[in-house]
């Protein structure tokens, strides 16, 4: 067991004391567990509504998550220098780093509300949405757009919580945000007594509410907590940091994004074969999720790990925490997407009746096994360069095979080649493999540590 798991390997030095993986890991599952629930509820309430609206919201949902990638930039940015300046000792850039992102970060991210909203249909016809799904769709975005910057500052100042050693924040938080939007879900579209929002309307703005309650919480709790966070002498000069918080947050946020937009693309490949086809993916992808979840919460863990090792000069003891990682990850991954699919049709039940759309998932259940198995090499490598410093090789890397792996064979086996859903997932399964196996041999090529920002 000790060649398997290095507990050692697994702690760092922080201005809070000594952090461990464990210590992060358990937060950061927590919170993204949480919030994917909120849309797995959404989801199942819906179904009660109709399948349409399940695919209306779904489909509006991927292009929003789109739109709230250009805010994780500045979030990113942000995480990996307050965490290289507190792993070298230097409080001060740390609070400047933090300032800087929450400044131009609600700027920016108002500005994209703002845009995006007026634009609400038009996304939506790209999606090839037709007749009372078109409508509800491009309602439901037009609202959740309009406010986005609430979830834009909710995950600046979370990843400032998270970079000071501190994510049991975010995942308290995240919890109130559930619980505020289960509840007024649940008054939507059960209707238990009078309510003033219905149907898909209701539902954003139950996404909104909750949403609202969550920042004003994030918000309290940074004015509160003693991070050393000298906000007043950091307004002058806190512009000085806002390059390397771009520098650093850019390469990742492009990263994401033209992966976010060839998913949209490929959903509106998807979309060809009708609602049914559309439905069937989004009732797997939030199962799935569940799986998806652990490995990225553990990269998320190991690239906060890997950020202050670096900035404390710890290349060697970064390097390994890598290595373990990644096998704990894969054996994971493995693990969880079989089980998923041998449970797969009783899951599935629950959120449709339907005998085509069952199917459909079971199929894609069964091929989302070499799917994660794959991604298990990004969430852990990808990561781990970009908390090292190293994020231009893993944009290029990812830009590259998102369009040419997974957008172009999504089209080629899906419509061409006449394998609908599955040809899309064996497309998944290309992307990421060629993602994991391109990252891996950087990570062992040690050219990430010559990238530490301190």
């Amino acid at each position: 067991m000790s060649k398997f798991y290095d507990r050692k390997l697994c702690s760092a030095q922080t201005p809070q004391g000594t952090i461990t993986l464990t210590g992060i890991f358990i937060p950061f599952f927590l919170e993204m567990f949480l919030m994917n629930f909120m849309g797995t509820v959404n989801t199942f309430m819906l179904s009660y509504f109709s399948d349409d609206a399940v695919a209306a919201v779904g489909a509006a949902s991927q292009f929003a998550g789109m739109a709230v990638t250009f805010y994780a930039v500045i979030g990113t940015g942000a995480s990996i220098v307050i965490s290289h300046s507190l792993g070298a000792g230097n409080k001060e850039h740390a609070s400047d780093a933090a300032l800087t992102a929450l400044i131009f970060g609600g700027l920016f991210s108002l500005l994209i509300s703002i845009a995006a909203s007026a634009f609400s249909k038009p996304f939506m016809l790209f999606m090839h949405l037709e007749g009372a799904v078109l409508c509800d769709a491009a309602l439901y975005f037009k609202i959740c757009m309009r406010f986005s910057f609430l979830q834009a500052l909710i995950s600046i100042i979370g990843s400032v919580f998270k970079s000071y050693g501190l994510p049991k924040i975010s995942v308290s938080v995240s919890l109130g945000m559930n619980v505020i939007n289960a509840f007024l879900n649940y008054l939507v579209i059960f209707h238990p007594s009078a309510a003033p929002l219905h149907g898909v309307s209701g539902i954003a703005w139950c996404n909104i509410i909750s949403k609202a309650a969550g920042l004003c919480a994030m918000a309290f709790l940074l004015y509160r907590l003693p991070l050393g966070l000298d906000f007043k002498h950091s307004l002058p000069r806190c512009l000085h940091m806002l390059y390397p918080v771009l520098k650093t947050g850019i390469p990742g946020g492009i990263s994401t994004l033209s992966y976010n937009i060839s998913q949209t693309v490929t959903t509106s490949i998807i979309a060809l074969s009708g609602p049914a086809a559309v439905s069937a993916k989004i009732y797997v992808s939030n199962l799935v999720f569940y799986v998806y979840v652990l490995g990225m919460s553990l990269g998320l863990s190991t690239s906060l790990m890997i950020g202050w090792l670096s900035g404390a000069g710890k290349f060697e003891q970064a390097y390994r925490l890598n290595l373990q990682n990644l096998k704990i990850t894969l054996l994971l991954n493995s693990v969880l997407s079989a089980l998923l699919f041998l449970f797969g049709h009783p899951l599935l039940s629950l959120f449709t009746a339907d005998p085509a759309i069952l199917k459909a998932g079971r199929s894609l259940l069964f091929l989302d096994i070499f799917v994660e198995i794959f991604r298990g090499f990004n969430h852990i490598e990808e990561n781990s360069l970009r908390g090292a410093g190293d994020t231009v090789y893993p944009m290029a890397v990812s830009i590259c095979s998102c369009w040419l792996m997974s957008v172009l064979f999504s089209y080629l086996l899906s419509v061409k080649a006449g394998l609908g859903l599955n040809g899309c997932w064996i497309a998944f399964a290309m992307d990421e493999a060629f993602r994991g196996i391109q990252y891996y041999f950087r990570w062992r090529s040690r050219k990430w540590m010559k990238k530490a920002l301190a």
